[in-house]
């Protein structure tokens, strides 16, 4: 069985998130902040009718501010029925993988490590597997 991933870069950091995961990958989308949202919300946007929550993904896996998303891809996904959008500095490409997510004992920031279900083997190369549902604030992490 094959894997499908879309490798992304944030912060000099590649990693892959699941492609059943990805609604759509946005480039330069009109981004409006939010005032009083939670630190890591860039915004929100305008997606086919639909509210698009922008989070800057760096700010959620650092536990910071979010930046400046202008101009920065986005990759779209639902989550709970709510639409989510992770702005990132880079989207690279789709890459399979033969094999299901397997933990590592790697060195990673306590962010990285929240979010990630694991590494994958690619083609280019092993690359840390992102669940999109782990970098939020929700009642079924919370439970």
């Amino acid at each position: 069985m094959h894997n499908l991933y879309l490798i992304a870069e944030a912060d000099g950091t590649q990693f892959a998130i699941p492609a059943s995961a990805v609604e759509n990958v946005v480039r330069d989308m009109e981004i409006v902040p939010v005032p009083l949202a939670e630190p890591c919300v860039a915004g929100i946007a305008a997606l086919r009718s639909r509210v698009v929550t922008v989070i800057d993904l760096m700010a959620a896996i650092s536990d910071a501010r979010a930046g400046n998303c202008a101009g920065k891809p986005v990759i779209v996904t639902r989550i709970d029925r709510h639409y989510y959008g992770f702005a990132v500095d880079r989207v690279r490409d789709i890459v399979e993988a033969s094999e299901k997510p397997k933990r590592v004992a790697a060195s990673m920031s306590e962010g990285w490590r929240k979010a990630s279900t694991g590494f994958v083997e690619t083609e280019i190369g092993a690359v840390i597997v992102v669940d999109p549902e782990l970098l939020l604030d929700t009642p079924a992490k919370a439970a």
